[in-house]
């Protein structure tokens, strides 16, 4: 082979080779155009959404901001009226009603109806005060206390709470004096509370710790007494008998299935130990079911005696 053939053929060879060389570049950068079509295609959709989004972001903001402001413009209108309202209701003695009228607008809250709900509670309290007998020193008091409470810093009005506290509680005082007054001297229980309430009101008056220690001393020897009848009976849950009764009565009955307890009273104590009354009925041998009350004693638990129905009057 000549050099020159040689040379042709190797020249046909590297024209094939370099055609599909570019055929294969061509294809590969049709491929990267494509894709980066549909890159920016899709950038581009991306960005109208975007920009449809922001757009409607804005004007559902322009039209919350435009609701806000016609709301607040109709409540401050609102508003308004129920100030402009109180006014006129505390201005002719109805400063009662103007908190009414508050009460129904608590919406329309904010600091000039707070004001104006301030100024119509002192009014009310006021004109409550005016209405109220001097004498009744309970309801001057409770007045005082919520407008001190409403206004700390009006020295008029604690002044007058603590006068009428001081009054209340001498009043208060002389009810609990008469009312000890009038209890049985043997009545220990009662008449050591009433002195011990007494000590509480008037720390100062020397009477009443006297009367209270004695009470105190003759109802701790009246309990300590008391235990030589051992625990205090106490009624069942439905509060219809004492067990100790109903354990006595059913070791007694001619017919222990028959026994109905139906009521009992209170439980008292004597010199002989704890009575308690109570209610109970049974059938007889013929059947016949018969009712009746009875006083019973218990000492320790245990039925001691039992008494008829007459026995005993509980005042």
């Amino acid at each position: 082979m000549t050099a020159d053939l040689a040379a042709r053929i190797f020249a046909s060879m590297n024209i094939e080779t370099i055609k599909e060389f570019i055929q294969s570049r061509k294809i590969l950068l049709g491929c990267i155009a494509g894709v980066m079509a549909v890159l920016l295609a899709g950038y581009v959709i991306f960005s109208v959404q975007q920009s449809i989004a922001r757009e409607n972001a804005r004007i559902a903001e322009q039209n919350r901001i435009e609701q806000e402001r016609v709301l607040k413009e109709k409540q401050d209108a609102k508003r308004a009226k129920v100030i402009e309202s109180m006014k006129r209701l505390i201005e002719t003695g109805n400063a009662e009603t103007a908190l009414t009228v508050a009460e129904q607008n608590k919406e329309l809250m904010n600091n000039e109806l707070r004001a104006m709900i301030h100024l119509a509670t002192e009014k009310d309290l006021l004109d409550r005060i005016d209405r109220t007998s001097k004498w009744n020193y309970a309801d001057l008091a409770k007045y005082y206390a919520e407008l001190a409470d409403l206004d700390p810093e009006n020295s008029k009005y604690r002044k007058e709470l603590k006068g009428y506290d001081k009054k209340l509680r001498k009043k208060l005082e002389r009810k609990l004096y008469d009312q000890a007054q009038a209890l049985p001297i043997r009545d220990f229980k009662a008449n050591m509370d009433i002195y011990e309430e007494l000590v509480q009101l008037n720390p100062g008056e020397k009477l009443y710790k006297s009367k209270y220690d004695f009470y105190r001393e003759k109802y701790d020897a009246f309990m300590k007494d008391l235990e030589k009848f051992g625990p205090k009976p106490e009624l069942s849950a439905d509060g219809k008998f004492y067990p100790e009764v109903e354990k006595y009565l059913k070791s007694s009955a001619m017919s222990p299935e028959t026994l109905e307890m139906e009521s009992a009273t209170d439980c008292y104590y004597t010199d002989s130990g704890w009575l308690v009354g109570c209610t109970y009925s049974e059938k007889n041998e013929v059947g016949v079911r018969r009712s009746e009350f009875m006083w019973f004693t218990i000492t320790n638990s245990t039925v001691q005696k039992a008494e008829p129905g007459g026995a005993y009057t509980v005042n």
